[in-house]
């Protein structure tokens, strides 16, 4: 078992996270289905939404699989104008605006972050974007340190006092198992908080990437089955940074008090593809925020797994039956987790 602790807020627990199934959706036969979320763009690098269902080929371990399920999920409509001045001026129809339609978690790997200057950057961009929050989201903050938090919340001087309050280096105050990445524990914990909001949900993970060992390869498909059947997305944001990644760091930062050393930005674009989610590398904050501000639409295919539960990795594929010079983002691969996990 694992403990996290988390600073002024009410967050679900490790502990009940580990409970879950998220090896796909297992019905009473045994039978379980995978889910792939899918996007797909031009040539220009604009996601194209108008596809179907016999568009897509769906292969595991290169034998191709029956798409039993399939679904599009395009953004929601603007919101509804909530800029009346008081609830007496309000027509009765307008309860309905009090629904929000999309909630987005910031995520900041602050253990990983080194440069003050990129650290500066990152609090004026985030601020910036947050005071641009639309009527019809909810946003949070939440640190890979656990020491900046603060939960849903349309208040915008509220979450741009949490962004500053982020330092370099923090004294992390969660921890995981020495066998568990710091980071994917956090955000299967987030995916599992959001599974149950309304409208869209999305994670915006900060980060300039982390390592994940080919030993921890099950832990990293677990995030992304959750994400994918709970139907969060995780968007990525690389911030560039310029330390290189050393595989002889990428074990320290595990207790209170540490972090983590060793960076590896591959790890971000493959939770964004794996999750239906947008992957993004700039040293343009400012721009990568607006870019991830927007959700674009995905599809979400579903194969029933045959996979012996042997704790292996399968390759995943996902090709169009006419390309036309289109491409695809989806979840690479998935792990058939041993039944005793």
């Amino acid at each position: 078992m694992y403990t996290v602790k988390f600073i002024a807020i009410s967050f679900l627990t490790l502990a009940s996270v580990s409970a879950q199934t998220d090896s796909g959706e297992t019905f009473k036969t045994g039978v379980t289905v995978i889910q792939v979320p899918v996007t797909v763009r031009d040539h220009d690098g604009n996601v194209v939404g108008n596809l179907g269902k016999d568009d897509f080929q769906l292969f595991d371990n290169g034998k191709r699989q029956e798409i039993v399920s399939f679904s599009v999920e395009a953004p929601g409509s603007k919101a509804p104008d909530r800029s009346l001045p008081d609830d007496s001026a309000k027509p009765a129809s307008s309860a309905a605006a009090d629904i929000p339609e999309r909630f987005a978690a910031y995520f900041f790997d602050d253990v990983a972050f080194r440069d003050i200057g990129d650290l500066t950057r990152l609090r004026d961009a985030a601020t910036k974007q947050l005071g641009a929050l639309q009527a019809g989201d909810r946003a949070a903050i939440f640190t890979s340190s656990c020491r900046v938090a603060i939960d849903f919340t349309n208040d915008q001087a509220k979450l741009q006092a949490a962004v500053a309050r982020m330092v370099l280096h923090p004294t992390a105050v969660c921890s995981v198992a020495r066998n568990q990445k710091l980071q994917l524990e956090l955000l299967k914990a987030l995916v599992h908080k959001m599974a149950n909001l309304p409208g869209r949900r999305d994670i915006i993970l900060i980060s300039p990437g982390f390592f994940v060992g080919p030993d921890r390869a099950g832990e990293q498909s677990s995030l992304i089955d959750a994400a994918a059947r709970l139907k969060v997305s995780i968007n990525a944001m690389d911030i560039l940074e310029t330390t290189g990644f050393d595989p002889q760091d990428a074990e320290y930062g595990h207790g209170p008090g540490s972090y983590n050393v060793a960076t590896n930005p591959e790890v971000l674009a493959e939770l964004a593809h794996g999750t239906g989610g947008a992957s993004v590398a700039s040293s343009d904050y400012a721009a990568s925020f607006r870019k991830l501000a927007t959700p674009s639409s995905r599809y979400v295919l579903g194969f029933i797994s045959t996979a012996k539960p042997d704790g292996r990795v399968h390759q995943l594929k996902v090709k169009l039956e006419n390309a036309r010079k289109l491409t695809v983002e989806a979840r690479s691969g998935y792990v058939a987790a041993k039944e005793s996990e």
